[in-house]
C-alpha cells in the first residue's frame, strides 16, 4: 500500500513540473511521472501475487 501511494505521489510531482514549466523540464516530468506509474504497476502486482500465495494455501 505504502509503495503504491510513493509511486502514485511520485507520478504526480512528475505532472505538476510538466504543468508549471515548459522546455527540458517537461522531459524530466514525463520520465519522473513514467518511474511513478512503474512504482505503482510493481506495487499493485505484489500485492496480487501476495493475494493469490495467501488464496493457494
Amino acid at each position: 500500500m505504502r509503495l503504491s501511494l510513493l509511486g502514485i505521489s511520485i507520478s504526480l510531482l512528475g505532472i505538476a513540473i510538466i504543468l508549471a514549466s515548459a522546455g527540458s523540464p517537461v522531459t524530466f516530468g514525463l520520465i519522473l511521472s513514467g518511474v511513478g506509474f512503474v512504482i505503482s504497476l510493481i506495487s499493485c502486482l505484489i500485492g496480487e501475487v501476495e493475494k493469490v500465495k495467501g488464496f493457494l494455501n
